[in-house]
């Protein structure tokens, strides 16, 4: 019995390790894939996003697989103990929350030493510590402040500089945000902007905006001048919270359309019951969707439920001014293409595996094993040797 259990054992070891290695290759894969846009080619909101319709990661595993992917590609030490399976991912994943160049050894030396839940304590300590040693309060607190300029590239960059506990609180609100509508954290603040500006009428725009569009051109501007191409109108005039001001070539007014004859409301009304949310394959967006029409009002076509369907803002763009479309079969089925015209399945086809993991990730069983000893971990001793303190003669036990 001791000897098969030994040999379970070992066979689990060597699985985790192959799991860890294979870890590595995916995290790279990512790593590539995000750099390249290759997710926004096909459509999706985010990297995190392409991953939960593609293979079927929850968003929030998605995103954490990003981060942890796009970390490692400044980290060469980590990024190769783990392909090297000497590493848990669990492990890496609490290292790239804290590791620099600088202290990346430290801490993957720490790692062979340690399980992961000490590594993890380890990590946590030494960013709270590292946050708050030698700041001044007062100096700190004059630092707080927020900014908004407009980039060269005609974007808005918002910069806000609070203090830790209150970024937590930013930040933990732009999560919960994002996950209920279903975009990533830049989502989730407009998201949360537009609830605030709603107040307790949540079907309304949360802006009016009027929006000036040329009747040849259908190309238009915004009150201060901005201007807005011909397919952005087209998108904003689906169902925004705009009054159409459609204006001849001597800018005169030819009519100016109410809001809610975009899309009444009790057509909006069946639409979201029907829809329940943004039709675009994988997309989890719920809330602050726009009603699209299939084949827009300006080429005749009716707002009615049949030419209608709820897209989330950012997919909203990608139909209208990204390439992508969409088409309604006789049969009310609606389909989605890429801009080369192939369709878009509701979700990723998962393809099976072509190889023996273990043949092609083959690690020892020990190769991630954990040197620690038993003795209490001297977790202050451990923060001191990554801000340096710790003389380096002393460095080699945690």
């Amino acid at each position: 019995m001791g000897t098969e259990v030994d040999t379970l054992a070992d066979r689990i070891a060597e699985t985790a390790a192959c799991i860890d290695a294979a870890t590595h290759e995916l995290l790279t894969q990512i790593r590539a894939f995000d750099a390249c846009g290759g997710w926004h080619a096909q459509g999706a909101l985010s990297c995190a996003h392409w991953l939960n319709w593609r293979v079927g990661l929850n968003l929030g595993a998605a995103r954490e697989k990003v981060r942890v992917a796009v970390a490692l590609g400044g980290l060469p030490l980590i990024d190769a103990a783990l392909a090297a399976a000497q590493v848990s991912y669990s492990k890496v994943r609490a290292m790239t929350r804290v590791a620099t160049p600088a202290i990346e050894g430290e801490l993957l030396e720490m790692a062979r030493l340690t399980t992961a839940s000490q590594l993890e304590k380890i990590c946590r300590l030494y960013r709270q510590v590292a946050e708050v040693s030698g700041e001044d309060a007062r100096a700190r607190e004059d630092r707080r402040w927020v900014s908004q300029r407009t980039t060269d590239d005609g974007m808005v960059a918002i910069t806000i500089r609070v203090h830790p506990d209150e970024a937590a609180h930013v930040m933990e609100a732009l999560r919960v945000s994002a996950e209920t509508s279903g975009g990533d954290l830049a989502d989730g603040a407009v998201a949360m902007a537009e609830d605030v500006l709603r107040g307790r009428s949540p079907d309304r725009a949360p802006v009016d905006v009027s929006l000036h569009v040329s009747a040849e051109t259908l190309q238009g501007h915004l009150d201060d001048g901005a201007g807005v191409s011909a397919q952005t109108c087209r998108r904003l005039c689906c169902d925004a919270g705009i009054a159409p001001i459609v204006e001849g070539e001597d800018g005169m007014p030819l009519s100016v359309g109410r809001k809610t004859r975009t899309i009444p409301a009790p057509i909006k009304r069946a639409l979201k019951a029907r829809d329940a949310g943004c039709r675009f394959p994988g997309c989890t967006h719920t809330r602050h969707v726009d009603g699209h029409h299939v084949q827009h009002w300006a080429d005749g076509g009716a707002t009615e439920l049949g030419n209608l369907v709820l897209l989330c803002r950012r997919h909203h763009r990608y139909v209208h001014e990204f390439g992508f479309q969409i088409v309604v079969r006789e049969d009310a089925e609606v389909l989605f293409l890429d801009p080369g015209g192939a369709v878009i399945p509701a979700a990723g086809v998962r393809k099976a595996a072509s190889f023996d993991v273990h043949e092609r990730f083959k690690r020892s069983a020990w190769a991630n094993l954990p040197r620690w000893d038993g003795t209490p971990v001297d977790y202050p001793r451990a923060v001191d040797v990554l801000l340096g303190r710790e003389a380096p003669a002393a460095r080699s036990n945690v």
